[in-house]
């Protein structure tokens, strides 16, 4: 009975530490929409912010700030990213899946999610 247990709190505590290394895999290069624009998101000081590094629409200003005050808090990562098209930041949620990164932005009661890609 004891091994069981001993067992059980072995691969409890295997999944949160994979949990956990997922979750922080936030960091790197993101293909974002069709126009191939490259996002870089860095940390500088436990906070992570992304900038333009490059893209193959012309209008993309390489070096603009795209998401910004980006932080882990009790598993989630929150932030804000910014719209070209509304040239406003909007609050949200950064969700890391295996190679792309879901940005879940909500106004009101519209929502809206995009899909980057690992570069």
């Amino acid at each position: 009975m004891k091994k069981i247990r001993n067992v059980v709190v072995l691969i409890a505590i295997s999944l949160i530490s994979l949990n956990s290394f997922a979750q922080a895999d936030i960091a790197g290069k993101w293909v974002v929409g069709k126009q191939n624009t490259v996002v870089k998101i860095e940390q500088n000081d436990g906070i992570y912010s992304g900038t333009i590094i490059s893209s193959d629409n012309s209008k993309a200003e390489i070096g603009k700030l795209m998401v910004k005050d980006l932080r882990e808090k009790n598993g989630k990562w929150k932030g804000k990213t910014y719209s070209p098209k509304r040239k406003e930041w909007y609050d949200a949620a950064f969700i890391p899946k295996n190679n792309s990164l879901d940005i879940k932005i909500k106004v009101g009661f519209f929502s809206k999610t995009i899909e980057w890609v690992r570069k």
